[in-house]
């Protein structure tokens, strides 16, 4: 698929610099996840699209067991190093997609996605693929940034993600979050909602983004509209920043689901 194809060139490229961030290595959403989930030490764990690892790293001392799939290889180098690092043993690194899962039916007790979902190219199939290889009474739990329901705020922010990541597909609205669950009987439940502030050189700077696209963002924040300013607290220059919505979204599969 091409846009898997993306997917990995670009996090090939910018594996390192995933390692350190601090939204992704330090973020609060880490502990959160682990006390909505409430582990046990008989638990199997499947992240997916695990980047370099830190939602693994986060549960791996509460679960039996955790495997971590992505589809870019220096990702997954990147993660081994950082489990090393932290002489973390019970995490396996296996390069797979999220669209098909090289894993049998209800094998898992639990899947994390984290700051990823945007990625997929649509949302039924691989939560359909995910509730396959989740054990009846497992748990998804997933957490990314999303687009505001007003069309117009969406269009705004997909255009600037793209710009900066080519990888990107699109932030999914809470109401397609739910509509994507119920369709397919795993509905969501929204335990937390949060403003993540994303501070515009680092982001940039942590995806390679080339200099013209850098030169075209500025000038779509800058040209912002007031809602678009209101909306995602966009501020600068000179020091540039502006807040991504965010969620932690869990859903359960059913006990009955064969």
């Amino acid at each position: 698929m091409e846009l898997e194809g993306n997917v990995k060139q670009q996090f090939d490229r910018a594996a390192a610099a995933y390692g350190t961030s601090p939204i992704f290595a330090k973020g609060h959403d880490l502990a959160l996840m682990v006390e909505t989930a409430s582990p046990t030490a008989e638990m199997t764990l499947l992240d997916v699209a695990c980047a370099a690892g830190h939602t693994a790293f986060a549960f791996a001392p509460k679960v039996r067991e955790a495997i971590a799939i992505d589809l870019s290889s220096g990702m997954l180098a990147e993660a081994k190093q950082q489990a090393a690092a932290r002489k973390i043993t019970n995490i396996q690194f296996q390069e797979a997609s999220a669209a098909e899962l090289p894993f049998s039916d209800r094998h898992f007790d639990l899947v994390t996605c984290r700051y990823a979902a945007h990625h997929f190219p649509s949302l039924p199939p691989i939560l359909a693929e995910i509730l396959r290889v989740l054990k009846p009474g497992g748990q998804l739990l997933v957490v990314d940034a999303i687009s505001p329901e007003e069309k117009t705020l969406a269009e705004f922010i997909n255009q600037v993600e793209l710009l900066r990541d080519p990888s990107h597909n699109r932030y999914w609205m809470l109401s397609e979050w739910q509509a994507a669950g119920e369709s397919i009987g795993i509905p969501f439940t929204i335990i937390s909602q949060w403003n993540l502030l994303i501070d515009f050189a680092d982001w940039t700077a942590r995806q390679q983004t080339p200099m013209a696209a850098i030169s075209e963002l500025e000038t779509l924040f800058d040209n912002a509209s007031t809602a678009a300013r209101s909306a995602f607290s966009i501020v600068g220059p000179p020091a540039r920043a502006f807040h991504l919505p965010s969620v932690l979204l869990q859903a359960t599969k059913s006990i009955s689901s064969l």
